[in-house]
């Protein structure tokens, strides 16, 4: 319902804004990531979902796109609720909360209040294959994007070439799922090897890729 709110801050404590926007006071909840960069500033635009329930109705708020997707990726699986969310982007980094689906480490997801073993495998395999491709927009380091590509064992020698790396992560930020995503990535490059073209670049492979039907 909201894509954003951007105006001035009013207020501010690790878990809630008050942004000021045409003369709206908007409260929002937010995630100690997103306070961390607010803290300081007189003006903020959040990226914000709008949650409903039958007794509550709540803004949360993210100081990047990324953040937001991740957080909508994470209350999308059961047992995982707006709080459990919020809580998890505030007791790691999101570059963390990602890598560790990514990586399939437990232990990293259980320091989330509310997160047991159960509910951590439960993020890992659904998230596993989604939450790739937000590393480098979440500021992750190379190294954990390079220890999450290898998580997850490529499916074909090809996919190791870094153009076809960035690729699948593209593909997987944009909606498909890691294994559409290394599909198309793999019979593009097929495509090319049959036809002799030595030269390939990420930009180009991803531009294909969607192209293809």
């Amino acid at each position: 319902m909201y894509h954003h709110v951007r105006g001035d801050l009013r207020e501010l404590t690790p878990a809630s804004a008050v942004v000021e926007a045409g003369g709206i006071g908007f409260d929002v909840r937010i995630p100690l990531s997103t306070f961390e960069r607010l803290r300081g500033q007189t003006q903020a635009c959040l990226f914000t979902h709008y949650h409903v329930r039958e007794d509550e109705h709540r803004i949360y708020g993210f100081a990047t796109k990324a953040e937001r997707d991740l957080f909508r990726l994470l209350i999308s699986v059961t047992g995982v609720g707006p709080t459990i969310a919020v809580q998890a982007l505030s007791a790691l980094s999101p570059a963390d909360v990602a890598g560790a689906i990514c990586q399939g480490d437990l232990k990293v997801l259980q320091k989330v209040k509310g997160v047991g073993k159960k509910l951590a495998e439960r993020l890992v395999i659904e998230l596993r294959d989604r939450v790739g491709g937000l590393l480098v927009v979440l500021g992750a380091s190379q190294t954990l994007i390079d220890a999450s590509l290898l998580a997850t064992p490529l499916r074909d020698p090809l996919l190791g070439q870094p153009a076809a790396s960035d690729a699948v992560l593209a593909l997987v930020s944009l909606g498909f799922d890691r294994k559409q995503a290394e599909d198309r990535v793999t019979a593009r490059l097929r495509s090319l090897n049959a036809a002799g073209e030595s030269r390939l670049d990420a930009e180009t492979l991803i531009k294909d890729c969607l192209r293809s039907e």
